[in-house]
């Protein structure tokens, strides 16, 4: 548990403005998911090939997620045409809870949940929040954790065009 709390500060420690380098890239595979939103009704990664899709675990109660969720929101509004975010609520809430901080929040990219079984290859996760990019032909190619901004992840999605 010690540990645990370690590493969770060592996380938060790492500055917050680091530009989009910080991501790795990965060895692209294909991926595919399905999880429920907080409706129970299955999202499917796959069903988004053909344009980026943009995978952010995140928690309610995790600052950086909370400061990156405005981020979010307008990049996947201002690219709606070409990408899309998926939100994937990382804790044991009631959907309840988490539904009424979407509300609060004004969330307008798809939430699921995360599911008993480790998300793979995504999982584990090394901090939060973590954002995962699936490229428009369904390969998972790069990652990040820590915060991001709108403008890296245009910078990410532009560079790979």
């Amino acid at each position: 548990m010690y540990l645990s709390w370690c590493l969770l500060f060592a996380l938060a420690m790492v500055p917050l403005n680091q530009p989009v380098r910080a991501q790795q890239p990965v060895t692209p595979q294909a991926v595919d998911f399905t999880l429920p939103d907080l409706d129970g009704r299955p999202v499917r990664l796959s069903s988004f090939r053909g344009r980026w899709v943009i995978i952010n675990f995140w928690a309610t109660w995790c600052t950086p997620c909370l400061r990156e969720i405005p981020e979010l929101i307008w990049f996947s509004e201002r690219y709606s045409d070409r990408a899309t975010v998926i939100g994937v609520n990382y804790e044991t809430a009631k959907i309840r809870s988490v539904r009424n901080f979407i509300i609060k929040r004004r969330i307008s990219y798809p939430i699921v949940r995360i599911g008993e079984q480790p998300l793979e290859p995504f999982e584990p996760l090394i901090g939060l929040p973590s954002t995962f990019f699936v490229s428009p032909e369904g390969e998972y190619v790069a990652r990040h954790v820590g915060e991001l901004t709108a403008k890296d992840l245009e910078i990410f999605i532009s560079a790979y065009q």
